[in-house]
């Protein structure tokens, strides 16, 4: 078995697919710094807020080709839906820049290691690997991390008031 690496995951020769990682950073709000509107993070977390078991979160930037940007989610429907469809599939989301029309950023998260290298083993993700970057006029940015929750928080800073 060959070493596969598809610059955002990699695995070496006769083992498992592992999904690598960061540890979780000990610095921003969740270590106590005070925020623009004063207080911890903590004080303003809402008891609502999901603190589950950890999760891997992902988010991406993608460089599209001018000719293929508009057509973005057409080209990724396919492989979006395979990878909505994955049972350790939390979220899978694209959104466009405002700023640069040939920017597309995918916000992902998965259950957990596992389910993240079921997602990198997987048919779609191999297909996606053939052909996405014939689209791309550059390489992908990813940010891959483990966070301590399960889903998305509140953003307590925004909170809007119950609406009648």
């Amino acid at each position: 078995m060959e070493s596969f690496r598809t610059g955002m995951f990699a695995a070496p020769p006769g083992s498992p697919a592992r999904f690598p990682v960061s540890p979780v950073s000990r610095r921003g709000p969740a270590a106590g710094i005070t925020s623009i509107v004063g207080g911890s993070f903590r004080d303003r977390v809402p008891p609502s807020t999901s603190r589950g078991e950890p999760m891997i979160f992902i988010t991406a930037k993608f460089r599209v080709l001018p000719e293929s940007a508009d057509r973005w989610p057409e080209i990724t429907r396919e492989f979006t839906e395979a990878t909505r469809a994955e049972p350790g599939c939390l979220w899978f989301d694209w959104s466009r820049s405002v700023d640069d029309p040939v920017e597309y950023v995918l916000v992902e998260a998965f259950r957990d290691d596992e389910a993240g290298a079921a997602h990198v083993g997987s048919e779609h993700f191999r297909q996606a690997q053939r052909t996405l970057p014939p689209h791309l006029a550059a390489t992908p940015r990813i940010v891959n991390t483990t966070i301590p929750q399960d889903d998305w928080s509140l953003l307590g800073e925004m909170a809007v008031p119950e609406r009648d």
